[in-house]
């Protein structure tokens, strides 16, 4: 016996739900069949146009609207905006970028070995505003500076320091002198004086003079030598590897080496000398 519903059931699909059938009355069997437009199945490829929660639970990986709450590993990722990292970042391979912007509050070395390099040729330029401190030594083309100093004596003649300009102006105008203040040194530079042996004797010539001292305790009157003179005799050079000098008493002295130079002086020969006399 057939049974007619007085009120037929009717029905449809909604928002991504299709039916296969339309209205039934109830007098013939039917198979009703609904359908969405994705597969739903735990196997299945399931694609939104949008999706609006509060949270999404990802294997438990959780996933709010501005964060994820949990660590995860992830392949490439590529995105055309900003990316904001509040906490650390690790990145075991290579970092490549066009420009570094960087606000240091702290930092730390970049290799294990505490090394770093910047350029790869020498006509790389590098610009650094504001002050560099630096502790450690300094390398320039192969030459190691250890420190600048200011030391105005410069007495520990170290050939890895760099004298500032105070330092070098100081030595000099101590060492040399200024216009107006012309220091021993000096006046032991300036000095040239013409001297004519009053008598020779023995191969010696002797001069009534003092000879020059430079002013500097470590280079008195032994530290002037035969280099600093001209001497002539009878108008002719006479050859310095056959010449000494001596400072006896208040007399300067020409000692001869006849065998070098080849010849013996004669009383009446005229010695003149040009050389470090202080008068």
């Amino acid at each position: 016996m057939a049974v007619r519903l007085k009120y037929p059931l009717t029905i449809s699909g909604i928002t991504g739900v299709t039916s296969s059938a339309g209205t039934y009355d109830g007098t013939t069997p039917i198979v009703q069949e609904l359908s969405v437009g994705n597969d739903i199945s735990t196997t299945g490829n399931v694609q939104f146009n949008a999706v609006t929660s509060s949270g999404y639970d990802l294997d438990g990986y959780i996933l709010l609207a501005d964060r994820w709450t949990t660590n995860f590993s992830a392949g490439s990722i590529v995105t055309t905006g900003n990316i904001t990292i509040p906490g650390n970042a690790t990145i075991s391979g290579i970092v490549t970028a066009e420009k570094f912007e960087a606000e240091l509050t702290s930092s730390a070395v970049i290799y294990k070995s505490g090394s770093t390099q910047f350029g790869d040729s020498l006509d790389d330029n590098h610009y650094i505003t504001g002050s560099l401190r630096q502790s450690g030594s300094f390398v320039l083309n192969g030459y190691s500076v250890m420190e600048v100093t200011n030391d105005t004596s410069l007495t520990d003649e170290r050939s890895d320091s760099l004298a500032t300009e105070n330092a070098s102006k100081s030595y000099i105008v101590t060492t040399v002198g200024t216009a107006g203040s012309a220091t021993a040194t000096e006046l032991y530079l300036r000095k040239n004086y013409n001297r004519t042996a009053e008598s020779v004797s023995n191969n010696t010539a002797s001069f009534s003079a003092f000879t020059a001292s430079s002013g500097l305790s470590e280079e008195d009157v032994t530290g002037t030598t035969e280099n600093d003179f001209l001497f002539f005799n009878n108008g002719q050079v006479m050859e310095h590897d056959a010449l000494t000098i001596q400072q006896s008493g208040s007399d300067f002295l020409l000692i001869v080496d006849p065998d070098s130079i080849g010849y013996n002086l004669a009383s009446d020969d005229e010695i003149k000398a040009w050389g470090k006399f202080n008068a």
